[in-house]
């Protein structure tokens, strides 16, 4: 249940982006507040979809929308008369600013600046009813979930940061090894040990003959 607009921000390790979690689908009417700035290029990704007037047997293909518009509004007013799910969304603005839509679960925000970023963070919670949130307080790469309107929880499994496209090679090979040696550590001679004990309990019927034994 989305009892919040938000219900989960990561900053991003070149600290002039982030990402929201939030309902992508019932919740374009986000993008509005971007309505101002003209859209330079986008991506956009659709599929029909008629609803309740659509035989369960129809799947539509997915399409990339060829059609310009020039900011955000337009966009929004055209797809409000469309009955299109939106499968992906890349927008780049003329002012340097992109926003990109994880289908269904969140939108990333590429801003120019750490300022620019801390403001827009703020404006967007304003929006929502939540916040204020202290954002120089959160670590880049990991996820932190609201709970309640202010309150933010460190999303931290096995204590290494989630990898992003800003990421060095050398970084991300580091990050490989050390997740590799943190989940898939070696056999133990012990757990050899009970493997082989197993294979040799092989119970087999003392009647059977050569043909249905067991090969090994």
């Amino acid at each position: 249940m989305w009892t919040y607009l938000f219900d989960s921000i990561e900053l991003f390790s070149n600290h002039k982006s982030f990402s929201l979690g939030v309902d992508t689908t019932r919740n374009f009417w986000l993008l509005l507040h971007f309505k101002d700035l003209e859209i330079k290029s986008k991506t956009l990704i659709y599929q029909v979809n008629n609803g309740y007037r659509q035989r369960k047997s129809t799947l539509h293909p997915q399409r990339k929308m060829q059609k310009k518009h020039k900011n955000t509004a337009e966009l929004l007013d055209y797809l409000n008369t469309k009955p299109y799910d939106i499968c992906q969304l890349e927008i780049e603005f003329t002012n340097g600013w992109k926003i990109k839509q994880r289908p269904y679960v969140e939108f990333c925000f590429y801003i120019n600046s750490t300022s620019e970023r801390n403001d827009l963070i703020d404006k967007l919670l304003f929006i929502s009813g939540q916040g204020p949130i202290h954002v120089s307080n959160l670590e880049p790469n990991f996820s932190y979930s609201f709970r309640g309107h202010n309150k933010l929880v460190k999303i931290d499994v096995d204590g290494l940061a989630s990898p992003d496209e800003f990421w060095s090679e050398e970084r991300r090979e580091a990050w490989k090894k050390a997740y590799i040696a943190k989940h898939y550590k070696e056999e133990t001679q012990e757990d050899k040990g009970n493997s082989i004990i197993s294979t040799m309990n092989i119970n087999l019927d003392s009647t059977s003959t050569e043909s249905d034994k067991v090969p090994w």
